[in-house]
């Protein structure tokens, strides 16, 4: 009797944690979302980032969440930010780098081509990028002309969110991004939303160093590229250098949780190549540690204090020269007679666009002018003569080849009419 009692009362308590267990865990809150809740409005545009990235090794880096806190939520495009509140950062860097873009195609060999103007023409179009990282913030301002952004646009992160906030010239107004959008911002000046892929992570024995730092290899492959990161370390960096790999990887449209940087990491060198052709750069040139510093806080915030949420888009029409008149003048010595073209108008190159998207033309590799789809238009100052142009996508990723082209002329991409060859 006494055995078939104590049964009994065992029995009842395994009920009772049976049913103790089928609970939420302490402090859930009733209601919460689960797998059968309605999906947001983003979901077929920006799938989840993914909680399992394969990789081919166990020994990954693993990117934790703020403070040990819940995944950070992805900002949507759609909708105001509250204002950023940002405790005291004691530590930031700041960090100087550029964009390459590959397989730029030089002047021609004349005796009529000046070196001291086209040098001094790259320098003002190279896509140089000024970078603040503090433990839990980072902000990105596009330097130079080269960029099809207006110069002086802002990228900020902070590292509770998903997703990157554009701040416009002067910092009056801003729109939130969703992960997966950067690639369309600086190619096409466009806030479209790519779909997310798996990322595969690969870790290299290669160990490296540059601008004195000591650095790992990572590669990265996703459908939209395949990477090759160079990932260092800073004494004090917290999650700020992991904002900037979660820039890169958006740009491949790999989701923001991929574990390349862990907290005091931070990458010095990234090579995206894209799964069709092409590919672009990216190289820290210099690192500057700010310790004991208050950085400013309305350079850090998410957003900015002062900005205004924009609906609107970057205008996206036209024939934009990065460069003057004289600054194109100077790219040769002096003109050089040709003869007449049927579609040259006066001294200056006629550029048209007869695609769906937005190119950059380049004139002995330097980038002089960005032409959105259907617009057509004169490139003023470039003098009479020969030169090589080439009609490329900002990233790299879809190109025509290079040609020999006369001035006065017309390039154009699409439609019955080239270049002259």
């Amino acid at each position: 009797m006494r055995l078939r009692a104590f049964s009994a009362v065992l029995a009842g308590a395994i009920a009772l944690l049976a049913v103790g267990s089928c609970k939420g865990p302490p402090g859930a809150a009733e209601g919460t979302p689960d797998a059968t809740a309605t999906p947001s409005p983003q979901a077929s545009a920006m799938p989840a980032p993914l909680a399992n990235t394969p990789t081919s090794s166990p020994s990954a880096t693993v990117v934790v969440t703020p403070e040990g806190g819940p995944p950070p939520v992805p900002f949507r495009g759609d909708t105001p930010l509250a204002a950023d509140i940002l405790a005291r950062e004691t530590v930031g860097y700041t960090l100087s780098a550029v964009m390459k873009q590959a397989d730029l195609s030089g002047p021609p060999r004349a005796p009529e081509v000046n070196t001291a103007g086209l040098d001094a023409a790259r320098k003002k179009t190279e896509l140089r990028l000024a970078i603040e990282l503090a433990p839990s913030r980072m902000r990105v301002a596009l330097l130079g002309a080269g960029w099809m952004l207006p110069a002086e646009t802002e990228l900020r992160a902070r590292s509770d969110r998903y997703g990157h906030v554009v701040v416009w010239p002067g910092g009056g107004a801003y729109r939130p991004l969703a992960p997966g959008t950067l690639r369309a911002l600086i190619g096409e000046r466009r806030f479209d939303v790519a779909p997310l892929t798996p990322a595969e992570v690969v870790l290299k024995d290669d160990v490296g160093k540059r601008i004195g730092v000591r650095t790992r290899k990572v590669e990265v492959a996703t459908r939209a590229a395949k990477a090759t990161f160079e990932i260092g370390r800073a004494a004090d960096l917290g999650d700020g250098g992991v904002l900037l790999c979660r820039m890169l990887l958006d740009l491949m449209n790999a989701p923001p949780s991929t574990p390349l940087c862990g907290d005091g990491e931070f990458p010095l060198r990234a090579e995206l190549r894209w799964t069709m052709r092409g590919s672009i750069a990216f190289e820290v040139t210099g690192v500057l540690k700010r310790e004991k510093v208050e950085l400013p806080p309305s350079s850090l915030l998410v957003p900015p204090p002062s900005a205004m949420f924009a609906g609107g888009l970057f205008p996206i029409a036209g024939v934009h020269a990065s460069l003057s008149p004289p600054e194109l003048a100077a790219f040769r010595n002096g003109p050089v007679e040709m003869p007449s073209v049927p579609h040259g108008n006066g001294d200056g190159l006629v550029v048209a666009n007869a695609s769906d998207q937005v190119r950059v033309l380049h004139v002995d590799g330097i980038p002089v002018a960005w032409v959105a789809p259907g617009a057509k238009d004169v490139l003023s100052g470039l003098q009479r003569g020969r030169y090589i142009v080439q009609l490329r996508t900002f990233l790299g990723d879809s190109f025509e080849p290079p040609v020999t082209q006369t001035v006065p002329g017309l390039v154009q991409l699409g439609g019955t009419d080239a270049g002259a060859r």
